[in-house]
C-alpha cells in the first residue's frame, strides 16, 4: 500500500459535522456534499466524513494499483466487502474491507485522465 490518505468518521449531520472540524478545529474543506465532505488534515492525508445512521469508523489507502493490492489481500484470506469498483464521478478504483473488529478500510486508486 501506498500510503494513508483519509480518515473516515461516520456522521449524523453533515452540515454540523463540516461546521465543527472547519471552525472550531480549523480543517480547511477539499470537498463537499451531502453524503460524503473531505478536510484536510494535512498536505496528505484528509477527514473524510460519511453521512449514516450507523456508528463506524475507517482508514483509506490510496494505491498505485487497486487490482494488484486487492489481490494480496484476498491471497491472505481479506474477504472483500467491494473489489475494484470504478467510480467514474470520483475518479477512483475502490476496494473495501473490515478489519478484526469490523471496520471499514479502503484502498483508493486515483483514475489517470
Amino acid at each position: 500500500m501506498k500510503r494513508l490518505s483519509h480518515l473516515c468518521l461516520h456522521v449524523k449531520d453533515m452540515g454540523k459535522a463540516v461546521t465543527f472540524y472547519k471552525n472550531q478545529l480549523g480543517l480547511k474543506v477539499l470537498y463537499q456534499d451531502p453524503i460524503w465532505s473531505e478536510l484536510g488534515i494535512d498536505k496528505n492525508i484528509s477527514l473524510a466524513l460519511y453521512k449514516t445512521a450507523k456508528k463506524g469508523s475507517g482508514l483509506g489507502y490510496l494505491v498505485d494499483n487497486c487490482e494488484q493490492e486487492t489481490k494480496k489481500l484476498e491471497a491472505k484470506g481479506i474477504k472483500m466487502l467491494k473489489r475494484c469498483e470504478v467510480h467514474k464521478k470520483d475518479k477512483i478504483i475502490l476496494t473495501q474491507f473490515k478489519d478484526a473488529d469490523g471496520n471499514i478500510i479502503w484502498l483508493s486508486q486515483r483514475i489517470k485522465k
